[in-house]
């Protein structure tokens, strides 16, 4: 896959929400089957996001910076740190990279 595929493949998945993406690839499953994946799979970006947003507030509380800071320090719109904070961020691999190595800290993804 060349570079431009890989865009156009990103920015695919970017404009369909996790539950219909899901759907889609399920498409040759009965729809109660396409159902109960599509919710695994929003519960699961929602832990994530979760996860990532707690990580963030308690960096916040160890560092003793407020929303602004956080801001700056992200190099990022208020809007988006915002969203960030409400667990409504659609995060990337690469934007939680980025957020831990801000944090130094290591990510981990666990499945249970």
């Amino acid at each position: 896959m060349n570079r431009t595929d890989a865009c156009k493949l990103k920015t695919k998945l970017k404009t369909k929400t996790v539950a219909k993406k899901w759907e889609v690839q399920a498409a040759s499953l009965d729809s109660i089957d396409r159902q109960v994946l599509a919710g695994w799979a929003v519960a699961a970006q929602l832990s994530l996001q979760e996860s990532v947003t707690q990580a963030v507030t308690l960096y916040m509380k160890e560092e003793k910076i407020g929303f602004n800071e956080l801001t700056r320090r992200l190099r990022t719109s208020s809007r988006h740190t915002s969203r960030l904070l409400k667990g409504e961020a659609n995060l990337t691999m690469g934007s939680v990279a980025e957020l831990a190595a801000l944090m130094k800290k290591r990510p981990r993804i666990v499945f249970d």
